[in-house]
């Protein structure tokens, strides 16, 4: 290989970004992934489509310690069997997806992907170690529904990852990102974390919603806050659409709502660790049902990150 063109390549490889997209081959996965393709624009994406599925044999009590029974055999040629199906299922995603980057000219994006056999939080947290992606995008679905995107699922790795995740939920169907709120809480991060958002979205042409909810009569504090806050983004990003509000709300759960109708609000951002908007807006972590009451797509980013 030409010394120049080889560098030039790592050069490329190391610009790219990577989108970590755990699929499940539920109606929602083409959603999530046209979602994360949409993310991408025209930057050099790639795409990593990551399936798990389930591993763990059931060998009957009286199996052990004397030998293993037929159900042993019954029970891995059933673990083999989800695992071609799933392997089948992945291929058929990745050309249903090339096709749409053929149609849509996304030769920006280069999709990969990989099925295993496991637990899905460790092997997602385990991928990240060695992937390290710039982001994750999953799908949720609803609590009591099988399968490992689960809502609980992307709450456990929005608590246990820093790497910023977007969960786009199983009734959300359209692919729009042009109102984007960020659910302020006046943390040391804000700024550094609304600089991410710009970055993800650079090539959308969107509108930022800073919003502050305060549940008691706003201070002198917050609004001088907010001020600098909004004179600091818009000298760093002066061709950018912000909007700046403290809104009060007796009731936190409705007041969120509101906002989302009120702005039409299309992805909401928020801190998940520690000073989390959620910790103060729920007075507690970030339960399944709360999740799921917002019905939109969430990114959630850390502290620091």
């Amino acid at each position: 290989m030409n010394k120049i063109y080889f560098i030039t390549l790592c050069q490329i490889l190391l610009q790219m970004k990577t989108f970590l997209v755990p699929v499940d081959f539920s109606e929602n996965t083409l959603i999530t992934c046209k979602y994360a393709m949409q993310v991408a624009g025209n930057e050099n994406i790639k795409l990593f489509l990551f399936h798990i599925y389930p591993n763990q044999m059931m060998v009957a009590d009286s199996s052990f310690p004397t030998g293993i029974d037929s159900d042993t055999f019954i029970n891995a040629e059933f673990i083999t069997e989800l695992r071609n199906q799933a392997e089948e299922s992945m291929l058929a995603l990745v050309d249903e997806l090339k096709t749409l980057q053929t149609n849509q000219n996304k030769t920006n994006i280069n999709i990969d992907h990989m099925t295993a056999g496991g637990e899905p939080e460790y092997e997602i947290k385990q991928l990240c170690d060695g992937l390290n992606p710039d982001l994750i995008i999953m799908g949720t679905r609803g609590g009591g529904k099988k399968g490992f995107l689960e809502g609980s699922m992307a709450e456990k790795l929005m608590n246990a990852t820093s790497i910023p995740l977007i969960a786009v939920p199983e009734s959300f169907k359209e692919v729009r990102i042009k109102n984007i709120m960020y659910a302020l809480n006046f943390s040391d991060f804000d700024y550094q974390n609304i600089k991410m958002i710009m970055d993800l979205f650079k090539h959308l042409e969107k509108e930022i919603f800073i919003i502050h909810i305060e549940l008691k009569d706003s201070d002198e504090l917050e609004s001088k806050m907010m001020q600098a806050l909004e004179e600091q983004l818009k000298s760093s990003f002066p061709d950018e659409k912000f909007n700046f509000h403290i809104l009060n709300g007796a009731d936190k759960t409705i007041a969120l709502k509101d906002v989302i109708e009120v702005f039409s609000i299309d992805l909401i951002a928020f801190i998940a660790h520690k000073t989390s908007f959620f910790k103060n807006l729920f007075s507690s972590q970030i339960h399944k049902k709360d999740f799921f009451k917002l019905e939109l797509p969430m990114l959630a980013l850390n502290e620091g990150v």
